[in-house]
């Protein structure tokens, strides 16, 4: 529904700082939606697991699998997707509100399309296709080519990716510092549980999530900030460092919450489910660009 949205074609420069041609970008967004649904196309050339995964840290992801993990982090992306199309507008849609829309929606299509593409292309297992448990197996070829679409994390994009262009929005927008600082707060906390709860359901290696989540910030902030003159709004120093706290709670929160225990083959050792086992590398945002925070045992 997001994706949909638009004004009557008109441009102008209802956001402070900011201008959109509505025909154009509709045309973007709608071009966006089109390789999305084209990259459904593409076929699964084959489903042999890998021999070898990119980063040495991915190998201890294999064999996870949970699927409260992965139905809380369904709920989660639809959280992120929702709640900026949700604050952006007030009771009635106004020129601003439709303009904040536009450009929210074509960061979302245009996430999804890089994300789609990139799937189908890459073709990489997802950690729980290399489980010998029967239940995971049996789960595992119900998915069909979903069980070969690990990278990168369309989840992990997607919801960093709102995030980034709500609160962006919003911050160009909002003379409330409150306001703008709960919504990178809270925003990228989302996110960043969303990413986490992937990798604990067995959906990701750590290096999709961390891909997915610096393309959907990459995105996120890039999609409106060219829309914006020269000298419009940037994140403040407390912004971003709220929304690096954030991600650091989101990762804490979403590593403490309970899940499932599995029954396991004989004879296999049993999970790790330390806490620090699962704090090993994830995206943090700093004053002049992007970074990693790493921590826990190797």
């Amino acid at each position: 529904m997001v994706l949909a949205m638009a004004s009557p074609a008109v441009a102008d420069d209802v956001i402070p700082g900011h201008s959109v041609d509505r025909p154009r970008d509709g045309a973007i967004q709608g071009l966006a939606i089109g390789v999305s649904l084209g990259a459904m196309l593409i076929p699964i050339r084959d489903r042999d697991p890998w021999q070898r995964e990119l980063f040495e840290m991915d190998e201890g992801v294999k064999d996870k699998f949970s699927r409260r993990a992965s139905a809380i982090s369904d709920g989660l992306l639809g959280l992120s997707l929702a709640a900026p199309a949700i604050y952006l507008t007030g009771a009635s849609i106004d020129d601003a509100d439709g303009d904040k829309l536009m450009i929210y929606g074509q960061s979302v299509a245009i996430n999804a399309a890089l994300a789609s593409v990139t799937k189908r292309l890459v073709q990489r297992p997802r950690p729980y296709t290399y489980s010998a448990d029967p239940a995971v197996q049996h789960y595992a070829k119900d998915k069909g080519d979903d069980a070969m679409q690990s990278f990168y994390s369309g989840h992990s994009a997607l919801s960093f990716g709102a995030a980034t262009t709500g609160a962006y929005l919003l911050g160009a927008s909002e003379e409330n510092r409150t306001a703008r600082v709960v919504a990178w707060t809270s925003g990228l906390a989302v996110a960043s549980a969303t990413a986490t709860l992937r990798v604990r359901a067995g959906k990701h290696f750590y290096s999709d999530v961390i891909i997915g989540s610096l393309v959907g910030i990459t995105v996120g902030y890039a999609v409106p900030a060219l829309h914006a003159d020269e000298g419009a709004y940037a994140p403040s120093g407390e912004e971003v460092a709220a929304g690096m706290a954030g991600i650091l709670g989101g990762m804490m929160i979403a590593s403490l919450l309970p899940l499932e225990k599995r029954n396991r083959e004989p004879g296999t050792a049993p999970e790790k489910t330390s806490l620090l086992r699962t704090f090993q590398l994830a995206p943090a945002p700093m004053a002049n660009g992007m970074g990693f925070a790493v921590g826990g045992s190797w």
